[in-house]
């Protein structure tokens, strides 16, 4: 039998030539960064405190053609809480905001033609309690056709209180493509973790974590890494893609948890999740996103009787859907957070057996 798996975000995909933004978030060392903040609302502190450099996130989008074209980038806009960004930027340096939002922001677009903003001072505060909004439009040109992709990153924000527990995974990259050897052949999930403004001590106070793939924790790979910090994945450990879920565990409890998705582009088998019309590619409380799926071999259609499984996870890790078959239909109620009044992305995990 064989079994290949694909993870996706279901904002960045398009008909056609399927164009796709990796985002990244990283920090100024190449460690992975988290986009939250706690803050305690009494003595307004703030965790982590993105004012110190060593701590401050770096958002960075990365274009794909499906096709394999070439893609030239022709401008990146940003824009936060609805309200434009300004930057007149200047080669791979970065440059300041230069309205509003000076010493907040910065830009630039590095030496591999990949935009980057990078949060120079806490967006959280004790009258800014709930989660923010970045968002951005990428001009560029491919096959000889002008096209803008337009997508949002959403940032955590959470209240520090008596039971106010927060955790986020980091990693470098994900997107697997390299051999034993390279950079690029692995990534490591690392966790973050807080109680209120604090940062907690894995393996002391009753804490511990345990991770899963794609849902379940039924591997030694798996089983092997709970109660631990970090997590190392490597192309040989995935099929197409995976989804990662972590849980911080107190005396027996899970308090908190939190996804990342990793794909291997290299792999000779690929998942195609492909949007049903262009207004259907993202989900809003008054429509929802239909995808279909196909698998990929070396980049021609196989036809194959592929048999689809898939999960939807929202933005705390949460499993929201679970279904079969080659079309995906997602909706409001499986964007749900913590409440009713929460809505966010989603990762879709795709699993396909022949």
């Amino acid at each position: 039998m064989t079994n290949i798996g694909a993870a996706f975000t279901v904002r960045f995909l398009r008909n056609g030539d399927t164009i796709t933004i990796t985002r990244d978030i990283v920090k100024s060392s190449g460690a992975g960064a988290a986009l939250f903040q706690m803050v305690d609302v009494t003595s307004g502190a703030v965790a982590p405190d993105w004012s110190k450099a060593e701590n401050q996130p770096i958002i960075r989008l990365t274009l794909h053609s499906a096709a394999g074209y070439p893609i030239s980038l022709s401008s990146c806009t940003w824009a936060y809480n609805g309200q434009n960004l300004s930057f007149v930027y200047n080669g791979t340096n970065w440059v300041n905001e230069g309205g509003s939002y000076a010493g907040v922001f910065q830009a630039r677009i590095n030496s591999d033609g990949c935009p980057e903003l990078k949060i120079t001072n806490n967006l959280a505060s004790a009258s800014a309690i709930s989660n923010r909004q970045i968002n951005y439009a990428v001009d560029y040109v491919s096959a000889a056709h002008h096209e803008t992709i337009e997508g949002s990153v959403d940032v955590l924000i959470q209240q520090a209180g008596a039971n106010s527990h927060m955790l986020q995974i980091t990693t470098e990259r994900v997107e697997l493509s390299g051999d034993k050897g390279q950079a690029t052949y692995q990534t490591v999930l690392r966790i973050e973790a807080y109680y209120g403004t604090s940062k907690v001590t894995i393996g002391s106070g009753g804490y511990t974590t345990k991770w899963y793939k794609d849902g379940t924790e039924d591997s030694n790979y798996i089983a092997n890494s709970d109660g631990k910090t970090s997590l190392t994945v490597t192309r040989d450990d995935i099929d197409g893609g995976s989804i990662f879920v972590c849980k911080l565990i107190l005396n027996g409890n899970a308090v908190a948890q939190d996804q990342q998705r990793v794909n291997d582009i290299s792999d000779e088998y690929q998942i195609v999740a492909t949007p049903s019309s262009t207004s259907s590619n993202f989900v809003s409380l008054e429509g929802n996103a239909v995808y279909t799926l196909k698998v990929t071999k070396n980049g021609s259609n196989d036809t194959s009787a592929w048999k689809y499984d898939w999960k939807i996870f929202n933005l705390w890790g949460k499993v929201t859907k679970t279904g079969s078959g080659n079309t995906i239909t997602i909706t409001a109620d499986d964007c749900k957070g913590n409440n009713d009044s929460e809505y966010s992305d989603v990762d879709v995990a795709v699993s396909a057996s022949l």
